[in-house]
C-alpha cells in the first residue's frame, strides 16, 4: 500500500520512505512504527499497542519507544515542540495528524500530473489565502452542534466581499475536522497562510465562542476573540462574530503581509507584497511615507496591470498628495488620484475600494456630494467595510448633516476599533459636534484625533480650532506648537483644501478660531 502525506511517501510493500530529496534510510523498528501510525491515522495509537505491534509485546522501557518516536520525526522533519505530523495526546497515546492520501501506484501517478498545476495556478497572483475551518464543539445539546458548521460556513460565504484575499474552499477546509489540527500542515497542504478556527462551547443556558486567527507560517495567533451569550440569542451573536471576523481580517492579515514584505528586499516582492507593503506607509499620513506607499504602489501596478485594488491604494496616495498639499503639483495628482481609481473600478467594479476611490474623487473637486452614489455602494458591497463608512461620514460632515455623519463614524469606529483611519474617523466626530455647538465634546474628539499615532497636521489644526472655540487655550496653544513645528508654512486655507465645507459661516467660525489662536489665514 502507498500512503502520501506531502512532501512524503510512505511504500509499505517495498519498505520505503521518499521526501523531497528521494530514499530516506529509517531503521526497521522506527520504519514500522510509522507504518503503524500511518496506517491509523485516524485515532490515537498508545504505547502499550506500539510494544505489542512494533516490539511483539515484549518488555520495554519507555526510552525506547521514545527514541523510536523521535528517529521517525527526524526523518519527516517533525519534532517535539512542533509536532506538525505527529501528535502527542497526553496520557493517551500518540496520532498521525498530518493528511493521508491513500491510492495504489497508477493512481497516484495520474493525480501528481494534475496536482502541481492545481497548486500553480491556486496560488498565481500571490493573494494572502484564509482556511476557515469547521469550530470545535464542546457541550453542545442536540440541534446545537450545527452552528459549529453554520458559523464558519457562513463566514467563508461573506469573505468573497474581501476581493483581495483568497479563502480555500468550504469542501476542502472543512476536511480538516479535527481540534488538534496542526496549522503548518494546513499551510502545506492547502497552501493557506493564515488559518481561521474556533471552538463553540454551551454552558447551561448560555454559549460562548472563541475564535482565533493563525498565521500558518509561524504558528502564531495574531488575533482573538470570545463572544458570549444566551441561547436565545444565537443570531444576534451570529451576526455580530461574522462582523468582527470580517472586520479583523481585514486589518490584522494586511499588517502581517507587510510584515512579511518587510523581510524581503523589494525587489524580489511580488505584487502583493508591494501592495501590502505599500498600504504600511500609505496610512502614516506624512510626505515621505506616502511618497514611499506610492512608489510601491505604482510598482505592484506595472507588475500586474489587472491589481484592481493596488490601484484604489495608489489613487489614495495621490488623493493624499492634492488634499495635504504633498506635491507642488495639485492638479497632477488629482489626474493621478483620478486614472487610478478609474482603473481600479474598470478592472473590478464590485471592489468596495475601487469604489470608495471613485467617491472620494469628489472631494478633491469641491463637490462631495457627488460622490455619494459610489460610498454608498461601497458600503453595500461590504457592509463591514469600515473605511467605507468613514469616508460616507466623511462626505456627511462636510455637507453639514451631523447625525447622519456621527451614524457613519460611529459605526466605522465599532466595525474597526483599531483602524489605520482611526484618526481621522475621531477628528470627523470633532467636526460633527463643532456643527452642533457642543464646544466641549468637539474639543475631547479633536485631541483624541491629534494624539493617535499617526495623526497628520490636518488633525493637529482643528484640534486648534475645536480647543479655541470651546475656550481651552491653553490646549489651543500646545496643539498650534506642535503644529508649527510639524508644519511650519501651515495656514488656515489648508485645512480647506482638505476638507472643503459647504456652509460658509462654518468655515468662517474655524478662520477666526485659527487667526485669534495665533495662525494665518
Amino acid at each position: 500500500m502507498i500512503y502520501v502525506f506531502p512532501p512524503f511517501r510512505l511504500d509499505t510493500d517495498r519498505a520505503e520512505l521518499s521526501g523531497p530529496a528521494g530514499h530516506i534510510a529509517l531503521e526497521p523498528k522506527p520504519f514500522a512504527l510509522l507504518t503503524l501510525l500511518v496506517e491509523n491515522h485516524h485515532r490515537v495509537i498508545c504505547k502499550d499497542e506500539m510494544i505489542a505491534t512494533v516490539w511483539g509485546a515484549r518488555f520495554l522501557t519507555d526510552d525506547v519507544v521514545s527514541t523510536a518516536l523521535k528517529m521517525v520525526r527526524r526523518a519527516l522533519n517533525d519534532d517535539g515542540k512542533a509536532q506538525a505530523v505527529i501528535r502527542t495526546v497526553r496520557g493517551r497515546g500518540h496520532r498521525f495528524v498530518a493528511p493521508v492520501r491513500i491510492g495504489n501506484e497508477a493512481s497516484l501517478h495520474a493525480e501528481a500530473q494534475t496536482a502541481p498545476v492545481r497548486d500553480t495556478e491556486a496560488r498565481r497572483d500571490g493573494r494572502p489565502t484564509l482556511a476557515v475551518l469547521p469550530f470545535s464543539r464542546l457541550g453542545l445539546s442536540e440541534g446545537l452542534g450545527i452552528v459549529a458548521d453554520a458559523l464558519p460556513a457562513e463566514i467563508i460565504s461573506s469573505l468573497s466581499r474581501l476581493r483581495w484575499l483568497r479563502v480555500i474552499a468550504r469542501e476542502s477546509a472543512f476536511r480538516f475536522r479535527n481540534d488538534d489540527v496542526d496549522h503548518g500542515t494546513i499551510n502545506s497542504v492547502l497552501g493557506a497562510g493564515y488559518c481561521l478556527s474556533g471552538q463553540v462551547e454551551q454552558l447551561g443556558s448560555r454559549l460562548t465562542i472563541v475564535v482565533d486567527l493563525t498565521d500558518t507560517r509561524s504558528t502564531s495567533v495574531i488575533w482573538s476573540e470570545r463572544f458570549d451569550c444566551p441561547l436565545d440569542d444565537i443570531q444576534d451573536i451570529r451576526l455580530r462574530i461574522v462582523t468582527a471576523v470580517l472586520s479583523a481580517l481585514d486589518l490584522r492579515i494586511p499588517l502581517a503581509e507587510a510584515e512579511q514584505a518587510r523581510m524581503r528586499a523589494v525587489e524580489h516582492l511580488d505584487a502583493w507584497g508591494l501592495y501590502h507593503l505599500g498600504l504600511s506607509h500609505m496610512y502614516r499620513f506624512n510626505s515621505h511615507d506616502n511618497a514611499i506607499a506610492g512608489d510601491l504602489l505604482r510598482r505592484a501596478t506595472t507588475l500586474d496591470a489587472n491589481f484592481a485594488s493596488a490601484f484604489a491604494a495608489l489613487s489614495f496616495t495621490s488623493y493624499q498628495d492634492a488634499a495635504m498639499g504633498f506635491v507642488s503639483d495639485r492638479a497632477a495628482a488629482v489626474a493621478e488620484a483620478r486614472a487610478a481609481a478609474e482603473r481600479a473600478m474598470a478592472l473590478d467594479p464590485l471592489d468596495p475600494s475601487a469604489n470608495s476611490a471613485i467617491g472620494r474623487l469628489h472631494i478633491l473637486n469641491q463637490q462631495p456630494d457627488d460622490g455619494l452614489v459610489w460610498l454608498d455602494r461601497a458600503v453595500d458591497l461590504s457592509p463591514s467595510y469600515a473605511k467605507g463608512h468613514y469616508a460616507r461620514g466623511m462626505v456627511h460632515v462636510l455637507a453639514g448633516r451631523s447625525t447622519e455623519a456621527r451614524a457613519g463614524l460611529d459605526l466605522a469606529t465599532v466595525l474597526s476599533p483599531l483602524d489605520a483611519l482611526l484618526g481621522p474617523m475621531r477628528g470627523m466626530r470633532a467636526i460633527a459636534f463643532l456643527m452642533d455647538g457642543d464646544l466641549e465634546m468637539a474639543a475631547d474628539w479633536s485631541v483624541r484625533a491629534a494624539q493617535t499615532s499617526s495623526a497628520h497636521f490636518i488633525a493637529l489644526m482643528l484640534a486648534v480650532a475645536a480647543c479655541q472655540r470651546a475656550g481651552q487655550l491653553a490646549r489651543a496653544a500646545h496643539w498650534l506648537a506642535l503644529l508649527r513645528e510639524r508644519r511650519p508654512d501651515a495656514r488656515a486655507s489648508d485645512l480647506f483644501r482638505a476638507l472643503p465645507f459647504a456652509d460658509p459661516a462654518f468655515r468662517t467660525s474655524i478662520v477666526t478660531a485659527l487667526r485669534v489662536a495665533g495662525l494665518p489665514d
